[in-house]
């Protein structure tokens, strides 16, 4: 009998996995009364399980064993011809996986259809698992990838939206009110940065828009490609996600969206899209979205959407001449420029780093008519709006 009633033969079970004491103490307190409900009573339990004790117990303790649960006869091997088949599909198709398997058997006339976990164990058993990668492992594989591309050969555009940012917001909303009275504008600076980085380098081209449309994608793609064409580059590769600033996001065929045409103007560009949720297939833009929103956005201060705009083209030049980037080997895009084999990269001129960063909404009048002037960077204002890096600036300008 329990000393105390809330204490259950479950609650036994949780602290022993074979309670054989509780179980012979069932036993004996029944073969004293002869009544199963009390006993269950007693022992806070059900007449099932006082019943199986009693039946099962046979005078020694050793029967109040648990008794495996395991099948008696096991589920039969699976058969030869089967797991041939299994293996030649895999030799055949190394890249179909469990979800094919159902047609080829049918197609040889074997009625057997494996479960998915033997399939795989099959497969493993014969050599053709493959061990997952672990995240550095990875990146060490894209590093590898990414050196084997010529610079700006292939460029990742995307888009910032900056509404979430407060320090940014903040002042956004102090210049609408000062504008108010001339023009009634919700906010008083840009709320979307278009990005355009190199995977090779790593270098960063940005401008900002009031507008998050195909215009301003089409006037920001057509900035970047005709300041590289003026320095003789055309890249191969122009890589978006599937926004529909930059693409008919129905029709994956169809090529009149505006970006499109302006991108693949030049038959040697091609404009690629990433697939649909693969976010990571833009990785090196979407990180310096990061950066730029750490290292920018939230400590920058500007009087007007032109000062903005002044101090983000500084920024873009420290980033692409100054700044180390410890996933590129501790160094600057501009660095990684000047180590190429090929003559006509490494010494291509440094003001390539200096993307004519605008807003490019007031640019729709200049992309209609087509072309544009690129200035090229001034000393004065890169040591006005980042003075700590006057030093360095002066360097490479005198060089």
């Amino acid at each position: 009998m329990l000393a105390n009633n809330s204490i259950t033969y479950c609650d036994f079970l949780k602290d022993a996995k074979e309670p054989l004491q509780i179980r012979l103490a069932i036993v004996k307190r029944y073969n004293e009364i002869k009544n199963i409900t009390q006993v269950a009573l007693e022992f806070n339990t059900t007449r099932v399980t006082v019943r199986k004790w009693i039946n099962r117990f046979s005078g020694a303790v050793s029967s109040l064993k648990n008794i495996s649960t395991a099948p008696k006869e096991p589920h039969r091997q699976i058969n030869q011809r089967t797991e041939a088949l299994l293996v030649q599909f895999k030799k055949e198709n190394a890249s179909l996986g469990y979800d094919y398997i159902h047609y080829y058997l049918i197609e040889h006339q074997c009625t057997e259809i494996p479960s998915r976990a033997t399939c795989y164990n099959i497969w493993k058993k014969h050599g053709f698992g493959s061990k997952a990668k672990k995240k550095h492992e990875t990146k060490k594989d894209l590093r590898a990838v990414k050196a084997k591309y010529k610079p700006f050969e292939k460029i990742q555009i995307d888009v910032k939206e900056l509404k979430d940012i407060p320090n940014y917001l903040e002042q956004s909303y102090v210049l609408a009110r000062k504008k108010k009275q001339e023009v009634p504008l919700k906010y008083g600076l840009p709320m979307y940065q278009y990005t355009a980085r190199d995977i090779k380098t790593g270098t960063l081209f940005v401008s900002h828009a009031y507008g998050h449309n195909r215009h301003t994608a089409a006037i920001f793609a057509d900035r970047v490609l005709t300041h590289l064409s003026n320095y003789g580059i055309i890249p191969r590769v122009i890589q978006t996600d599937n926004g529909t600033e930059f693409c008919n996001t129905r029709d994956a065929l169809d090529l009149s969206p505006l970006f499109i045409q302006v991108v693949t103007r030049d038959d040697k560009v091609e404009h690629r899209r990433i697939p649909p949720g693969a976010k990571t297939w833009q990785s090196d833009v979407e990180t310096s979205h990061w950066i730029i929103e750490k290292e920018f956005y939230n400590t920058i201060k500007a009087v007007s959407d032109t000062n903005m705009i002044t101090q983000l083209r500084a920024y873009q030049w420290g980033f692409n001449v100054l700044r180390k980037n410890r996933y590129k080997g501790e160094r600057t895009p501009l660095e990684i420029l000047r180590e190429e084999d090929n003559p006509i990269y490494a010494t291509l001129p440094k003001e390539i780093m200096d993307f004519p960063t605008c807003i490019l909404d007031e640019k729709f009048d200049a992309f209609i008519r087509g072309g544009y002037h690129v200035g090229l960077p001034t000393i004065n204002n890169f040591i006005y709006f980042i003075p700590v890096f006057k030093k360095q600036i002066n360097n490479l300008f005198n060089t």
